[in-house]
């Protein structure tokens, strides 16, 4: 099998890259970068802008599935417009470019806050999200589901941590900074935090452009576990050798803009809606994997606590080398 994968060097990208490259596929990586990273030994590199529609179409030219992980950086509404725009002209160009599926990397943020928990791919959000991230997100969901050129796949990841992320290291050293001080966080984050590590997110991606089954799905990708924020936290401040102090605040303080929300949609490269995005972290959010596990047969590898010190690990050395 040949395929593309868009953003192929980026935090997700490279393990969806590696998964397919471990597995003896043929890929193409399409890339903003021209030179080739050091940990990809096999490949094609396709550098190129994602706004740069009719060279991500030549890229497309004879491969089986196109991996759309990639996104150009949502700002603003006119970013986001722009990334439903390239969606279009994707779909527009599948079927000559010989293209029988399409995996699109979505966000759990589009299944909004369920109304109950566990939440299924079915259950009925409580609250939609409106920022223009997940409207970005939603319509390209829409477009896939309408169109007939090719089978698609739709991937929606919960908050993905792990290393290799720029936000995340930044994320760390606040997190090293701050953290004994005092971080104030809406209800101690004691709500559930709907994670996925990395390279179980990669492998995921991976397996729902190989397998049959899979194809006319939307699953929910988290690891399934029951933690909160603060568990979250707190693993990544034991890895630190730091303590940590949350200081509870009320969710109705929290409406207006707040550094606990931007302090998490930096790490997590999310573009908030400030006071549903509140809600939103304040909110059990807790997503069942099992038509994902059952669809891809695919399972988690990694545990919060090991998934974080992998994610501390990179930082440390990171900052070793950016002294």
């Amino acid at each position: 099998m040949e395929a593309l994968v868009t953003g192929g060097t980026g935090f997700i990208g490279r393990h969806v890259v590696r998964r397919l490259l471990r597995d003896g596929h043929r890929v193409r990586v399409y890339s903003r970068r021209s030179e080739r990273p050091p940990w990809l030994s096999g490949g094609e590199m396709h550098p190129g802008d994602l706004g740069d529609f009719s060279r991500v179409a030549r890229a497309m030219e004879g491969c089986q599935v196109l991996y759309h992980v990639g996104e150009m950086k949502n700002v603003n509404r006119a970013a986001s417009e722009r990334n439903v725009k390239l969606m279009e002209h994707i779909l527009g160009h599948v079927r000559k470019a010989g293209v029988g599926r399409v995996v699109f990397v979505s966000s759990i943020t589009v299944a909004g806050i369920p109304s109950a928990v566990p939440a299924r791919e079915d259950t009925e959000p409580r609250v939609l999200l409106s920022d223009h991230y997940t409207d970005y997100k939603r319509r390209c969901e829409e477009l896939l589901a309408g169109q007939d050129q090719a089978e698609f796949a739709i991937i929606r990841p919960g908050p993905v941590y792990g290393p290799g992320s720029e936000h995340l290291r930044r994320f760390l050293r606040a997190l090293e900074t701050l953290g004994a001080v005092g971080l104030p966080f809406v209800r101690k984050g004691e709500s559930l935090a709907p994670l996925v590590f990395v390279e179980d997110l990669g492998e995921a991606i991976a397996l729902a452009g190989l397998h049959p089954g899979a194809g006319g799905h939307t699953l929910n990708l988290t690891d399934g576990a029951r933690h909160s924020w603060r568990d979250f936290l707190a693993a990544a401040a034991d890895a630190l050798g730091k303590k940590l102090r949350l200081l509870p605040v009320p969710p109705v303080i929290l409406k207006l803009p707040a550094f606990f929300v931007d302090f998490l949609a930096l790490a997590f490269r999310m573009d908030p809606d400030a006071s549903h995005y509140v809600e939103f972290f304040s909110s059990d959010l807790h997503f069942d994997n099992a038509l994902a596990r059952a669809v891809l047969q695919w399972q988690p590898r990694h545990s919060l606590e090991e998934g974080v010190r992998e994610m501390v690990r990179d930082y440390l050395e990171w900052r070793e080398a950016h002294r």
